[in-house]
């Protein structure tokens, strides 16, 4: 069963810092720090089983076991693997191996099995995951820090990361950095420390940072509650969405974990170390709200941004029913959330048109406007909506400024026509706007490139004649000067 949690809430004004560069660490420690352990576990694997050593340590683990194993001279490579596999998660039996119990001195091939050990273990000890991954039965304080930084692979660390950044973000918002980097780390410890009691003869290294993250996740099921939370799950053959109270998808957590440690049948993945990072991160964020205090709720409440759809999807309905003045409350409503909304500026512009004369029809069409200048790939469209409302409109009502932006617009988008419209029109009544000089620059410079020199004389005339203290009449001197007669 895979249970995530969509409820991330980032924000960029304040970035979850700590998140990050945890994210990086993890990145840079696999793909540096460890990026030659793959050859050496390989270089080991071949010399594990093509120097025998593998058939004598598991001819001993059968003997040693109380259930049946294959003579290890007949069984296939596969098959040897597995039992190897189940000798290695056998912490007793490692335990007395690496002790000197199983096989001892008087044993014939004692000689020779520890010649071929001591080589074996000389070749996987170069491992980085090994040195500092965590093993029970030699463990040192190092690594019960350094565990939780490594990982076996990349999708392993993939995994991870994508969990990190689905809680951790909300946590390090909530809680504050200080205390986020003190749930990771202790986290981690307790995730480490229950492996190490269940598991203390072992010599296989833990390492990833599951049992950090999901002390994060303990954390995260206690912080949101009975709040009802967005989730992805899936149960293999079928998979959906849904929202459910964080405290139900905590106890679902927890006992996939205990249902995959007794049931789950052989795996690599310390369950057991995700049980403690679960059951300590709950732990530590109950404390927290009992008795520290220290949340900061905003970081809890839903983005508006994700009411946004539903919110569109009832706008449009109501249109479709006709019902205009429902459309346009909804409408405003997401404006209010997203003022950059084209869909939404789209939809209120195409109910203000039906009452033209109304001030929100005006209105509406300048905020759509605003947004269509913001893209030139677009002007086609631009255009289209302008001319519209000129059509429409018994008098424009836009401001100067966004007029004298449209002319500058329609300029350099290849509409001369149209930016000579509106700018002789404020010229016309509005001759002191005090960027016309620029904007008359801009339409001459316009007309040069498409070779309309008489054009783009007379308004670099005008420039000279009406503006001779702006900025553009040196420019448009110079220009003048050039320009062949």
């Amino acid at each position: 069963m895979l249970i995530v949690p969509l409820s991330n809430k980032t924000s960029w004004r304040n970035p979850p810092y700590i998140t990050i560069v945890i994210i990086l660490i993890n990145c840079f420690v696999l793909f540096v720090l460890q990026s030659d352990d793959r050859r050496i576990y390989e270089e080991a694997t071949e010399y594990y089983f093509d120097s025998g050593l593998a058939g004598i340590e598991v001819h001993r683990y059968a003997q040693y076991s109380s259930f049946p194993v294959d003579d290890p001279s007949q069984m296939s490579r596969e098959d040897l693997y597995n039992q190897y596999m189940s000798m290695q998660q056998d912490s007793e039996f490692m335990e007395e191996l690496e002790a000197g119990r199983i096989i001892t001195p008087d044993d014939e091939d004692y000689a020779a099995w520890r010649e071929k050990r001591e080589q074996y273990k000389t070749i996987v000890s170069r491992s980085f995951a090994l040195r500092y991954g965590f093993i029970p039965a030699q463990r040192s304080i190092v690594s019960f820090f350094t565990h939780m930084f490594l990982h076996g692979g990349f999708m392993h660390l993939l995994g991870n990361m994508i969990f990190l950044w689905l809680v951790g973000c909300v946590l390090e918002l909530a809680w504050g950095r200080v205390l986020y980097i003190g749930l990771y780390i202790a986290g981690g410890l307790c995730a480490v420390m229950l492996f190490a009691l269940v598991y203390s003869g072992s010599t296989t290294p833990l390492v990833g940072a599951s049992g950090a993250i999901a002390g994060l996740m303990g954390a995260y099921g206690v912080l949101y509650g009975r709040r009802r939370i967005k989730v992805f799950y899936s149960l293999g053959f079928y998979f959906n969405y849904t929202r459910v109270p964080a405290y139900f998808i905590l106890v679902l957590w927890i006992g996939n974990e205990f249902f995959q440690l007794f049931f789950g049948g052989m795996s690599n993945v310390a369950y057991v170390s995700h049980i403690g990072g679960l059951t300590s991160g709950a732990l530590m964020a109950w404390i927290n709200a009992r008795f520290i205090g220290r949340v900061d709720e905003k970081a809890l409440e839903e983005d508006p941004v994700t009411k946004i759809p539903a919110l569109m999807e009832q706008a449009l309905e109501n249109i479709e029913h006709l019902n205009m003045e429902g459309a346009r409350e909804i409408l405003h409503r997401v404006e209010k959330i997203d003022p950059g909304n084209r869909s939404c500026l789209t939809h209120l512009y195409n109910i203000e048109k039906l009452n033209k004369d109304a001030a929100g029809f005006h209105e509406a069409a300048g905020k759509l406007l605003n947004n269509l200048l913001s893209d030139r790939q677009i002007h086609q469209e631009t255009l289209s909506v302008y001319q519209e409302y000129i059509s429409k409109a018994a008098g424009p009502r836009l401001p100067l400024s966004q007029l004298f932006r449209i002319s500058s617009y329609f300029a350099a988008t290849g509409h001369l026509e149209e930016s000579e419209k509106i700018l002789g029109m404020l010229l016309k009544k509005a001759p002191g706007v005090a960027k016309l000089p620029e904007g008359l620059l801009i339409i001459a410079r316009a007309c040069l490139k498409e070779g309309s020199q008489a054009k783009a004389r007379s308004y670099l005339q005008v420039i000279c004649l009406k503006y001779p203290s702006s900025g553009e009449y040196g420019v448009a001197r110079r220009m003048l000067e050039d320009m062949p007669f």
